[in-house]
């Protein structure tokens, strides 16, 4: 168990205490309010809204500012245990002719500039991008001097994955205000492949917390993971492969039936 990991567990047990409870929460809250440097998570809601109501006034909301867009330059630079399922099967698709990739929530390019020393790129590849404005402009200035084959391209819309081959999304689906399979819905052509990396499924339950990523707060979707997969089998998909990510944890202090000890991966292709 990591340090943060403890210290989670040691506020869960302490906040049992009838009469130091308010104080144990209080205190939370304001290391919440004030984190600059850890990943943390606050609070249970209904709702996307209800989460972003919640968020304390100290750091922006979501990831379109310039903090949260100078993040992640370290993941451009080297690979993670949790991409290696996901290059295993871009391998696979590259092999078969797959070569126009939508990366949902892909940041500046971090999984293509990640990947490419792993894979060898088709010199048809089209790797496009889809984020907020604010990430976007930075990885188009990124892009101009990191960007040596040209394949990489920013889409300011989702409209732009119709018809792509494969549609990629690594811990992204949590941010998003609606879900995947509501924007696949209205596409034309969905892509034929998705893959699916760091997303936060819970056992039984679907819910929202609120995430500080240090520059910002960030809402934050926690779906059941049987709500999740029939919402895909729902539209034509069907799950290939499904892995767990054990490094990555979502501890919610005061709420342990609500935090998660790993995190989900799949491969979901396209009947007919």
């Amino acid at each position: 168990m990591t340090l943060l990991a403890r210290a989670h567990q040691g506020v869960n047990n302490i906040a049992k205490w009838p009469l130091i409870c308010n104080r144990v929460h209080r205190e939370y809250d304001e290391s919440f309010a004030a984190n600059n440097d850890a990943n943390l998570f606050r609070g249970v809601f209904e709702t996307f809204s209800a989460a972003e109501a919640s968020a304390p006034t100290t750091r922006p909301l979501g990831y379109d500012n310039s903090a949260a867009a100078g993040m992640y330059m370290d993941r451009t630079r080297k690979s993670y245990p949790t991409d290696y399922p996901v290059m295993f099967w871009l391998q696979k698709l590259i092999a078969e002719g797959c070569s126009q990739f939508y990366d949902l929530g892909g940041h500046i390019g971090v999984s293509y500039y990640a990947y490419r020393r792993y894979l060898n790129y088709p010199a048809t590849l089209k790797w496009i991008v889809h984020d907020v404005p604010a990430v976007i402009e930075q990885g188009r200035r990124v892009a101009a001097e990191k960007d040596r084959d040209g394949y990489l391209s920013f889409s300011d819309h989702f409209q732009d994955a119709d018809g792509t081959d494969l549609l990629m999304a690594q811990g992204s689906l949590q941010y998003l205000p609606d879900t995947l399979p509501d924007r696949l819905k209205k596409l034309g052509t969905p892509p034929h492949h998705i893959i699916l990396n760091l997303t936060p499924l819970h056992d039984r339950l679907s819910y929202f917390t609120l995430q500080s990523i240090g520059a910002a707060f960030c809402p934050y979707r926690i779906t059941a993971i049987l709500e999740f997969t029939k919402s895909f089998e729902a539209l034509g998909y069907k799950m290939v492969d499904h892995w767990n990510n054990p490094d990555k944890s979502c501890p919610i202090p005061f709420h342990p039936d609500h935090s998660l000890d790993g995190y989900h991966g799949f491969y979901f292709n396209r009947i007919a």
